[in-house]
């Protein structure tokens, strides 16, 4: 598959998930307490810069460099080709630098959006639909309430020497049940970027 469209396609993956498997049960004591732990995680996620490594749908590999912030995101991918992804104000842009090529993407019925809408508010507009906790992290999955049809967005945390959790990935299943997971490593957060590391491209 040419380089173009396998990055299409990893794209289409990750933005087109599809919420799959039963709509979320009322939640037990236990799992109210990992959302709300999960929240305070989110909620203190700002100024985030992490290496990343991407597992595509086939099994390829790509990595680079990662920025967010609540409601941005960036991607600057050094391997196996370089590549720009930014994300903000509701859309996509990704930009090929061995072609030129530009990819736009509305954010507005993806499961990306769901990270990239604002604040994150785990509840009411964004739906659990499903919490595992383990010794070493937790994940939720993750769909928009009114339409959970638009994408299942999976987050993984680790939890940390002093209890607390840190944003360890994330993961997109789409209608054919093709998955696409990042893996974030060495994260720092600090006090913000500059608006202009997230200015769209293009």
């Amino acid at each position: 598959m040419p380089a173009s469209r396998r990055a299409a396609s990893l794209l289409t993956a990750l933005l087109s998930g599809c919420a799959l498997g039963p709509l979320s049960t009322p939640h037990t004591p236990a799992e109210q307490a990992d959302i709300g732990q999960a929240q305070s995680a989110l909620d203190g996620l700002h100024g985030l810069e992490a290496h990343f490594v991407q597992l595509g749908p086939e099994g390829d590999i790509a990595s680079g460099t990662a920025w967010f912030e609540p409601g941005h995101l960036r991607l600057e991918y050094r391997s196996p080709q370089r590549r720009l992804v930014v994300a903000g104000d509701g859309r996509l842009v990704a930009l090929d630098a061995a072609t030129d090529a530009t990819t736009r993407i509305s954010l507005s019925a993806n499961p990306l959006g769901l990270l990239l809408a604002g604040p994150i508010r785990l509840g009411g507009a964004i739906d659990v639909t499903d919490v595992e906790h383990s010794a070493a992290g937790l994940q939720l999955s993750l769909a928009r309430a009114s339409n959970p049809a638009q994408g299942l967005l999976t987050l993984f945390f680790d939890v940390r020497p002093d209890g607390s959790l840190l944003l360890s990935g994330l993961e997109a299943v789409d209608a054919e049940r093709h998955r696409t997971r990042f893996r974030l490593s060495g994260q720092r957060l600090g006090p913000g970027f500059a608006p202009s590391l997230f200015s769209l491209p293009g």
